[in-house]
């Protein structure tokens, strides 16, 4: 195919050769400006040959790296099918029915979680389990700030000193200092890059840390220095997994990282310990070609009494809007909880815009006076969606995302609980109807 399309070019070029050549000797024209004219357009043609073919090239080998990830994945799946227990449960019940569309994902009930409110108290938890490890670190993140980093990069740094396996794993990160250091301490760092078979960049917005495969940590680590440092009102919290949910995080972040690096990494799934409880949680990881998107649709379409949404970001699909609506023309609460501040300024006006427009037909809507770096949506007071995911068309189109649902009362009341403290700092939209000029372009530009 690739020999045709050559020598195509080869005919299509000679034929221009000699088009121009018919052109020089029948037009009347001074020499000069012929010469020159003939100059150009071969440069052009060359100029744009050359430009198509590095084109080409990026092509075939963002074609070829989603090839050898196809490859890794069956190897690795291949390789530790005998290396895995029995970790789920048969489909029962209403709850169960998220299975079906949840990428056909475990259902777990031998788990425990810790839900842990702030970066400071998140930061202690994470510290103390990265300094008890004793085979491996997985670190999985969007971006970091380094300022805020810094006490977790030495902890890594001296357990890769001491002969562990601490792998870090980022999608976008401005400051090479951080990278460098990193790697100078023995830590093994790789850029995540994946690409459909068209070429389609995916962002990877997962924020995991596995440590041994019997802890694992979930939630959005990217926060700036103003929302540490509690200059500005925030909302965040990360939740920190143990039990069998664990293997199912640990897998998925093993597979990113043999990914990143293009090295298969040996797996052997630990014993988790019991739990004398029945926390049922669903893990969700979607690929390239799994979308994100049904997950929050089956959720919605399945809400019977109340939905309520806790979002950073809120740019809905058509089709999640639609069904919005349609839940509260069904008599069902929606509610709503966006914030006032955010690091993307570009989609600030844009959700506000989705926001008041979901008022206008019913909703509850409150727009939070600070930030929210805590995604969570509650159906029914029975179970919540939250974890490492962004509700914006973009990232639901091109990011790679987890959830984790959990059915579970203390999770439910939980955020619950977060809901109504954010309420007391927030403005209840009352009159939806009037939209500023910058929303409705940022709605449309968006």
């Amino acid at each position: 195919m690739i020999a045709l399309k050559i020598l195509a070019g080869l005919i299509l070029f000679i034929a221009f050769v000699v088009e121009l050549t018919i052109m020089i000797i029948l037009e009347r024209d001074k020499p000069r400006n012929m010469i020159v004219w003939c100059v150009v357009f071969l440069l052009t043609n060359v100029v744009g040959g050359i430009i198509y073919a590095l084109f080409r090239v990026v092509f075939y080998l963002k074609h070829k790296s989603l090839q050898v990830k196809v490859r890794e994945d069956e190897v690795f799946k291949s390789l530790i099918a005998g290396e895995l227990f029995e970790n789920y449960v048969e489909p029962d019940g209403e709850f169960y029915e998220f299975n079906k569309m949840a990428f056909n994902a475990n259902i777990t009930t031998n788990n425990n979680f810790e839900l842990i409110d702030g970066y400071a108290k998140f930061k202690e938890n994470l510290l103390r389990d990265i300094n008890a490890a004793t085979r491996y670190i997985f670190f999985e993140v969007t971006k970091v700030n380094a300022k805020d980093f810094i006490n977790i990069k030495d902890a890594l740094i001296v357990k890769a000193e001491s002969g562990l396996n601490v792998r870090f794993v980022y999608d976008r990160l401005n400051n090479r200092k951080l990278l460098k250091d990193l790697r100078a301490g023995g830590v093994k760092v790789y850029r995540f890059s994946k690409h459909n078979t068209v070429g389609k960049v995916y962002s990877n917005v997962r924020n995991c840390v596995s440590i041994d495969g019997k802890v694992c940590y979930f939630g959005n680590f990217n926060i700036n220095n103003r929302q540490i440092d509690g200059k500005v009102d925030c909302i965040n919290t990360y939740i920190k997994f143990k039990g069998d949910v664990v293997q199912d995080i640990d897998l998925a972040v093993h597979q990113d990282i043999i990914f990143a690096s293009n090295k298969y990494i040996e797996y052997t799934a630990p014993k988790q310990e019991n739990y004398a409880n029945e926390c049922k949680i669903q893990f969700v990881s979607n690929e390239i070609n799994n979308n994100i998107e049904l997950l929050f649709i089956k959720a919605i379409t399945m809400a019977k009494s109340s939905i309520q949404l806790q979002l950073g970001e809120f740019v809905p699909t058509e089709s999640l809007m639609s069904l919005l609506r349609f839940a509260i023309d069904s008599n069902i609460s929606v509610k709503l909880m966006v914030p006032l501040k955010t690091p993307n300024l570009d989609k600030l006006y844009a959700y506000r815009a989705y926001a008041k427009e979901l008022a206008l037909y019913g909703a509850d809507v409150y727009l939070y006076d600070g930030y929210i770096c805590n995604n969570a949506i509650t159906v029914d007071n029975d179970y919540v969606l939250c974890g490492s995911f962004v509700l914006d068309r973009e990232h639901l189109a091109k990011s790679l995302q987890n959830v984790a649902i959990i059915n579970d009362s203390k999770a439910v009341n939980y955020f619950n609980k977060l809901f109504n403290l954010g309420i007391e700092n927030s403005y209840k939209i009352a009159d939806a109807k009037y939209m500023l000029m910058r929303e409705k372009f940022f709605k449309n530009f968006v």
